[in-house]
């Protein structure tokens, strides 16, 4: 779940600058793209091309298809104001509206330094997170700090969400060659195709991709590292808090898919095998997200990639370990309290504190024939109460031990893995979001959030620029090594532990969460 979403549960804060329009239009940037010319703006230091189209409307025969090349346009197309999020459940109490969505969503937001159209510089791909279920490319407006200071460029495109991504039924996949459940990670790469084509209008390099994201962001860059498809779109990758092993979010086969999807088509009024494809693309959006299935409710998830044999041949972590990173930098992360995040949103915002009993009874049905395990190895007795153990296994099991098997699994595959832990608590011990929770890494990589700027602390402000130059650096040579991360080493079990008030290397990793269980659990969640 993205910090974005989780801010949006707590403040209905409207996405701003939808009709800005600058008052010198003729000074603007303008640069050639395959569909025609564009129109940007100059901000912050830096440019910004926005709600730039890569791809057709999704609407009618184009939903549940692969995305469709988008129509070039003849006049000077204004990119000054993000495209609509792709349709989605809102993540606020009563259904409001924080961003206009609609199907034609296909687009992306593009930030680069000024004066930078004769360089060659890094691109930077942001995969946005979110469950599979929410987020949009407006909600990361904008990594300015980052480009300016890093010398990048960062491309964000928006990728459908929930059924209109992940949507698999037989009829799809024998209308497609196989394809299925796989629409979202296909506008991914439709994306990273539009870049490899057009980076050089931004003075950017074709050969030197980088993608990185954070939740299921992370784990669409470990979708499409374990993509036949996406070999050659990219060539570097960050995985933020969503590990290529043993999630909730890793690709389910296409029979398990297919049966969660004939039980939402159900469950939506289309429940005809013969004509039920025909009444899921007739439905209006809003119906088809009218379903509990849409919502961030559980840790368990019903939509994400499938591994539907064409697009997604391997689970990550599989293909990992048989060398679909071979050669390729990676950097793997989780952050130390993962499971504060989820506490918030599955529990504090429903007005609930678990109890001794709610914990037992979450722990079996979640882990089943291994949740005596779990309550062993976390009992009740060692925590001071149950929301710190559900916490605790959410983080370790969820999170950071799954990180640690991704690494494993890269480096048996010849990838070279650099692994980190993010230690900092941006809003301190506070009773409900302490700690380094799950996403808070993001203002340190992002200067704002949902054009927002984030205000930090001087101490946690300087973590945020060794972040931004590390991970710029990444994308410049593969090595995300700099005078501030000197000694981070790719070694089994090793971790960067970063803070403000300390940045440190350890070899404590698995011992501190528990990762000798976790690595006996085949799929957790």
């Amino acid at each position: 779940m993205a910090l974005t979403s989780l801010v949006a549960s707590i403040s209905a804060t409207a996405i701003p600058r939808t009709g800005a329009a600058p008052a010198d239009a003729a000074a603007d940037p303008v640069a050639t793209v395959t569909g025609g010319q564009i129109r940007g703006l100059r901000t912050d230091g830096i440019v910004e091309y926005l709600g730039v189209p890569f791809a057709a409307p999704t609407s009618g025969e184009n939903r549940f298809a692969p995305p469709r090349p988008a129509a070039p346009w003849t006049d000077l197309r204004p990119a000054l104001t993000h495209s609509p999020q792709c349709p989605q459940a809102s993540p606020v109490p009563f259904g409001v509206a924080l961003q206009e969505s609609g199907e034609d969503c296909l687009s992306i937001d593009i930030y680069m330094p000024q004066n930078a159209s004769d360089a060659a510089l890094p691109v930077m791909v942001w995969l946005y997170g979110g469950a599979f279920v929410l987020g949009s490319n407006a909600q990361y407006d904008s990594p300015a700090r980052l480009v300016r200071e890093g010398k990048v460029i960062v491309a964000i495109p928006n990728y459908r969400v929930g059924p209109f991504g992940f949507l698999a039924l037989p009829e799809l996949a024998d209308s497609t060659g196989g394809i299925t459940g796989t629409y979202g990670t296909l506008d991914q790469q439709a994306a990273l195709r539009w870049i490899q084509d057009n980076a050089a209008a931004f003075g950017g390099d074709p050969g030197n991709v980088t993608i990185f994201g954070e939740s299921a962001g992370g784990m669409s860059v470990c979708t499409q590292l374990a993509s036949p498809s996406a070999r050659g779109l990219f060539h570097r990758a960050i995985v933020e808090s969503g590990s290529c092993a043993r999630s909730p979010l890793a690709p389910p086969s296409r029979d398990v898919a297919f049966q969660r999807s004939a039980d939402y088509a159900a469950s939506v009024g289309c429940d005809d095998p013969r004509t039920r494809l025909p009444c899921l693309r007739a439905l209006p959006a809003d119906r088809l997200l009218d379903s509990p299935t849409t919502e961030m409710n559980s840790m368990a998830v019903t939509w994400s990639p499938v591994l539907d044999g064409v697009v997604v041949t391997a689970e990550p972590e599989q293909a990992l370990a048989a060398g679909a990173a071979r050669d390729m930098p990676l950097i793997v992360g989780s952050n130390a309290d993962e499971g504060a995040t989820f506490i918030a949103l599955l529990d504090y915002t429903r007005a609930t504190v678990p109890t001794a009993t709610d914990y037992l009874n979450w722990t079996r049905e979640l882990f089943g024939d291994n949740a005596d395990q779990v309550i062993t190895r976390y009992p009740l007795s060692d925590f001071a109460a149950p929301v710190k153990a559900k916490e605790r296994v959410i983080t370790d099991g969820f999170f950071a031990c799954p990180a640690l098997f991704t690494t494993e699994a890269a480096r048996r595959g010849g990838a070279q893995v650099w692994q980190y832990q993010f230690n900092e608590a941006p809003l301190g011990d506070n009773p409900l979001l302490p700690g380094a929770f799950h996403a808070a890494e993001i203002p340190y990589v992002f200067s704002a959030l949902m054009g927002v700027n984030i205000p930090l602390p001087p101490a946690a402000d300087l973590l945020s620029r060794r972040i931004q130059q590390s991970w710029a650096q990444f994308a410049h040579t593969g090595d995300p090594v700099t005078t501030d991360f000197t000694g981070w080493p790719t070694t089994p079990g090793s971790t960067l532990e970063m803070g403000s008030d300390r940045i440190s290397t350890a070899d404590s990793f698995t011992q501190q969460h528990h990762c000798d269980l976790w690595s006996g659990i085949g799929h957790i969640g």
